[in-house]
């Protein structure tokens, strides 16, 4: 957004800029915002057990994930109430960034090539509405986590040991704990220019974290299976690659 040196200190026509840069649905959004941060904050609060792991998840990993391997229970209402606000709080920052991303020109050839023609057409341009959008990428990222721990919960077939469904979903969400960060940065997604320097400053924020959960997700593999650290991100940055491939010869076609 763009405002020139009198708006910034004229705090009624700043009101109005920003109002005219706010995006259909934003109210809603922005309640949907509030209503995962509460939840966060009611799970902290109700609960000395669970801050206690939203702590040693941040700043142990390694041992956090140790004490699931040794099946220190999470009561399960706890991760999956987590993961749906982990959800959420990446949900949002997709979903604005993919409507900023069908405003800018020459991008309805990647949209279309991405994403189903459900949501994306180049004709018509995104075919649901802003909160859609992110009802469907929440529903989406959900199931994913839910995935990735079926597909850990298939490996562990092939490891030595026995594991649960259970500790491979404990591993699969608690690992994803840094994604609450964006909850802070939701709140003003929004309202950023999406096709400007912003989304430059956007995509590098998200997918800092994207990728820092990722190695968090590998580090708690390592641990649950006791694969050395240098195996498991080999694995890691082998699968990258192969999945970074995959998605440019998409966008080539």
């Amino acid at each position: 957004m763009r405002l020139d040196f009198f708006c910034t200190w004229h705090p009624r026509i700043l009101a109005q800029a920003v109002a005219t840069h706010r995006p259909d649905g934003y109210l809603g959004v922005l309640l949907y915002t509030f209503g995962l941060l509460l939840v966060l904050f009611l799970l902290m609060n109700l609960d000395r057990r669970f801050r206690e792991y939203m702590g040693r998840s941040l700043v142990r990993p390694f041992n956090f994930f140790a004490d699931i391997r040794d099946r220190r229970l999470i009561p399960n209402s706890q991760t999956v109430l987590l993961a749906f606000v982990l959800s959420g709080s990446l949900a949002i920052s997709v979903a604005t960034m993919l409507r900023g991303s069908s405003l800018m020109p020459g991008s309805e050839r990647y949209l279309h090539a991405l994403l189903p023609g459900s949501v994306y057409s180049p004709a018509a341009g995104l075919q649901v509405t802003y909160p859609e959008l992110i009802i469907f990428c929440t529903a989406g990222l959900f199931v994913m986590i839910v995935g990735v721990a079926l597909i850990l919960r298939f490996w562990a077939i092939f490891v030595r040991g026995r594991y649960s469904l259970g500790d491979t979903y404990n591993i699969a969400v608690w690992s994803l704990t840094p994604l609450s960060f964006l909850l802070a940065y939701d709140l003003v997604l929004p309202r950023l220019d999406a096709t400007g320097s912003m989304a430059i400053v956007s995509t590098i924020l998200v997918g800092g974290i994207i990728l820092w959960s990722y190695a968090r997700t590998l580090k708690g593999m390592g641990v649950l299976f006791d694969i050395y650290p240098t195996k498991i991100y080999g694995y890691g940055i082998l699968l990258v690659i192969v999945t970074g491939g995959i998605i440019v010869a998409i966008l080539q076609k």
